[in-house]
């Protein structure tokens, strides 16, 4: 479970006939199930289903996401150079519309380097929902060693 969240928006409003912005905040409560199965060292399955609800009238009230993901981890391209991959495909519901995706995410990293370099790509299948149909991005990662870790 998630402890309840709270979204900060911009509205617009009329004070007084005076059209203006304002912060508005909404609340959300979510809950997660993921159980995962370990094939391998270096690969495992798993499913995950999240459910959030949304308190406000002019919210999204209900959504519901469940995903069926694999890891692929220490592909070894040399000796110290590897990937990670991790395919998924997804339902999500929010309110009255749905769709199903397929989406990866892939990481090129250099072991005892605290660089790596990693892309996402989102491909709807069928989708009611309004967005992109095709999104990816191209993340630079920073990964703080152990003597850095707050205990």
């Amino acid at each position: 479970g998630h402890r309840p969240s709270i979204v900060f928006k911009t509205k617009s409003v009329s004070t007084n006939g005076v059209p203006e912005n304002v912060i508005v905040s909404q609340r959300f409560l979510a809950g997660e199930l993921a159980p995962n199965y370990l094939v391998s060292k270096n690969i495992s399955v798993g499913l995950y289903y999240l459910f959030g609800h949304g308190f406000e009238n002019d919210a999204t009230r209900n959504t519901h996401f469940i995903a069926l993901r694999s890891n692929f981890s220490n592909i070894k391209l040399s000796e110290n150079v590897f990937l990670r991959f991790n395919p998924q495909v997804f339902y999500l519901k929010v309110d009255d519309q749905d769709g199903f995706y397929a989406t990866y995410a892939l990481t090129l990293a250099m072991k005892k380097f605290p660089i790596s370099i990693s892309n996402i790509v989102n491909k709807a299948i069928h989708s009611e929902i309004t967005a992109k149909d095709f999104d990816w991005n191209v993340s630079l990662i920073y990964s703080f060693s152990k003597d850095y870790v707050i205990r």
